[in-house]
């Protein structure tokens, strides 16, 4: 079994780092400490350390919150820690500078502290928003002059692929703030050392690694059991997928939230469920598989109405390619269902949502698949250059 972060802390030299200092925590329940009686980060740390106060990411600092729900300053219930949002809502996204107040810990909740220490479980993915948190915690910090001590986990999809290019400029936002691929095959400490050297950040930043993490392991080689890294996600298949069905949040087809089996389910009301498994098992994406299903959410999209789809199956997760699955899929809902397919249009003045999480404008715009991620994936490849000097794992 690998160890986390967490589990070092109390580890020559990581114990001097951040003993007799006053620290803030950025946590959620997605930290698990198996060294540590497989307790949060959030009940570990201030039992180890003197913890001041906690800043809650998405979902809150116990994960009951559902996506893009508005997290509230208050006090934590177990360990009586006041807690500071970072999040508000994903209707308003901030700027390209990352530095608006609702998504960042604000100069006051800084100003007793000696040292920031951030710990979640990232899914590999730039649409999921802890990577964004951190890039804004980095500019707080680096603002109030507050040390950041990044606790590193693996990522889950593992460090030697990465699918889909960076963002246009005009496509910057909370679920993308971040300018990298898709699945960019980073740890989130990895992620740190490599902004705070591209965005200038001059953040006073100190990653503990993992111990024994190589970048070939996926999330079953690391021998850690499977924590929901947010509500929605409730599975390594799950989170194997994400970054392509993902992509139907930005659509008027369920990406199954409001089931048991999100993002690995997925319909509408007008899907002939047969036509679509059977075009879809016809393009052979490797490690995936695909049955017709009928499902009714609960909540979300079409809640409470019968939907027909397919229910996705990870054969080989090593070879699932997600993004790839994202676009074909959204190719083949737009060839098979013409009338009754479409992209959900922004409110007044608002930017597309497929638009914010692809990256660009091609995707909706029709590019053939082949030629989208021919384009993508070159981009894809200068971030890995870029990045290798920021690695930590073999």
């Amino acid at each position: 079994m690998i160890r986390n972060g967490i589990d070092r802390v109390t580890d020559a030299p990581y114990r001097s780092l951040l003993e007799h200092l006053r620290l803030g925590l950025v946590s959620n329940m997605s930290g698990i400490s198996p060294r540590h009686g497989w307790r949060s980060t959030v009940d570990v740390l201030p039992k180890l350390f003197t913890v001041s106060c906690l800043f809650a990411p998405e979902h809150g600092v116990r994960g009951v919150l559902g996506p893009g729900e508005k997290v509230s300053d208050g006090r934590d219930e177990l360990t009586g820690l006041y807690t500071h949002s970072l999040f508000e809502d994903m209707v308003f996204f901030p700027g390209t500078d990352g530095t608006d107040a609702a998504y960042a810990p604000r100069a006051e909740s800084l100003r007793d502290l000696d040292m920031l220490v951030f710990d979640m479980q990232d899914v590999g993915s730039r649409y999921f928003t802890y990577a964004s948190t951190l890039l804004c915690t980095m500019r707080a910090c680096a603002a109030s002059r507050v040390p950041l001590c990044v606790l590193d986990r693996p990522n889950p999809l593992g460090g030697l692929v990465t699918e889909g290019g960076r963002q246009a400029d005009d496509c910057v936002s909370f679920i993308g703030l971040m300018r990298m691929p898709i699945r960019h095959g980073l740890t989130l400490g990895e992620l740190a050392r490599y902004c705070n050297e591209a965005y200038a950040l001059s953040c006073d930043l100190t990653v503990i690694p993992c111990g024994g993490l190589r970048r070939s392991m996926l999330w079953a080689d690391t021998g850690l059991p499977f924590v929901r890294p947010s509500p929605n996600l409730p599975s390594p298949d799950a989170v194997t997928v994400y970054n392509g069905t993902c992509m139907l949040a930005g659509t008027n087809v369920s990406e199954g939230r409001g089931t048991t089996t999100p993002f690995t389910t997925i319909g509408a009301p007008f899907i002939q469920p047969e036509r679509l498994a059977d075009t879809m098992n016809a393009l052979e994406l490797p490690g995936l598989a695909f049955s017709p299903t009928f499902f009714r959410p609960a909540f979300g999209k079409y809640a409470g109405k019968i939907c027909r789809g397919v229910d996705i199956h990870v054969t080989d997760a090593r070879a699932v390619r997600a993004v790839t699955l994202g676009v074909y899929l959204i190719d083949t809902l737009r060839r098979l269902f013409p009338a009754d397919f479409a992209f959900t249009p922004p409110p007044t003045g608002a930017r597309w949502h497929i638009d914010l999480s692809t990256g660009g404008h091609a995707l909706r715009a029709g590019m053939p698949p082949d030629e989208l991620l021919a384009m993508w994936n070159e981009d894809g490849r200068a971030f890995v250059a870029e990045t290798e000097p920021f690695r930590l794992y073999p």
